[in-house]
């Protein structure tokens, strides 16, 4: 990228000058969409996760401000371009024909572009996270989301279905998004409800998952193993959460119509996103450590 130098001190605070009023207007100019996002977020357990995005944000900024410190130059042009290729994509999106979820989306590209302009290209480099929260906190429309997921969801509830079979005294069947079960003879549902019900979750584990790999400055291979584990631990903590759901609902009996087995089983399949994620990124295999410990055992002896 041209026209990037390293700033001394005094021009830091130029920089972020220039940050601080670009991403103003990236605000203004994105403001519906940014209100009706935030309109949407309270109003279910799935899309609750976007409320908590925003602070996430702010919070990976905190750990990681060191080496956004020592990256920040003095920006490119290529960030107008950027920029114009955003706003250029935000238009094709609103006319003729109008696509909420594209809109949405062209603001990351907007973003991304203010920091480049006003902080250079390594800034932006160590922005990337920030601005993969951003783009898991959009929220899709209805119809998208499920056409992306209705095929995955339903090996989840078949592979939900099996596991519960495993039980003893519970025998179990599908019929459409719905798992019906006896135990014990005495019948019941558990009423998991349209195919994107709650699929939504899937966004708030890969939420949960950028922010715990870069919460720190690891090392590229811990990070690239982290990411490449994520799509099979997202999928897993969904088949769990439904599992957890169809537990408190069999063994509770509790009735369909009750969100509380919808909700115990999102905020159990959310810890266990952290805590997999968590492993992933600070476990150790020391089965190499204790090789070389035994062999060095014997020689001393």
């Amino acid at each position: 990228m041209p026209n990037e130098q390293v700033i001394t001190t005094e021009e830091i605070t130029g920089a972020l000058a220039r940050l601080f009023v670009l991403s103003a207007l990236c605000v203004w100019a994105f403001w519906p969409e940014l209100a009706n996002i935030a309109s949407l977020a309270p109003k279910t357990s799935e899309t609750a996760h976007i409320l908590v995005a925003p602070v996430a944000i702010l919070l990976l900024v905190y750990h990681r401000r060191r080496a956004l410190a020592k990256n920040l130059t003095k920006g490119s042009v290529w960030g107008a371009v950027l920029i114009v290729a955003g706003l250029a994509f935000y238009a094709g999106a609103t006319w003729p024909f109008s696509y909420g979820y594209a809109r949405s989306v062209a603001m990351v590209p907007v973003f991304a572009g203010a920091i480049l302009a006003a902080c250079g290209l390594r800034t932006l480099k160590s922005s990337v996270p920030m601005l993969l929260l951003l783009l898991l906190s959009l929220p899709m429309s209805t119809g998208l989301n499920a056409r992306l997921i209705i095929r995955p969801e339903t090996y989840t509830i078949a592979t939900t279905a099996k596991a519960l079979n495993q039980l003893p005294g519970i025998d179990t069947s599908i019929e459409g998004k719905d798992i019906f079960f006896s135990l014990s003879r005495s019948p019941g549902v558990i009423a998991l409800g349209e195919s994107n019900r709650g699929v939504r979750l899937l966004f708030a584990f890969g939420i949960v998952g950028v922010f715990v790999i870069f919460s720190r400055i690891r090392p590229p291979w811990r990070v690239v193993a982290a990411l490449t584990a994520a799509v099979p631990i997202v999928l897993f903590c969904n088949f769990l959460r439904l599992l957890c759901w169809g537990l408190v609902v069999i063994y509770a009996g509790i009735g369909p119509a009750n969100a509380l087995p919808r909700n115990i089983s999102a905020v159990s399949s959310l810890f266990a996103a952290y805590g997999l994620f968590l492993l992933v990124c600070t476990g150790r295999l020391n089965l190499f450590v204790k090789v070389n410990e035994q062999e060095n055992s014997i020689n001393t002896h």
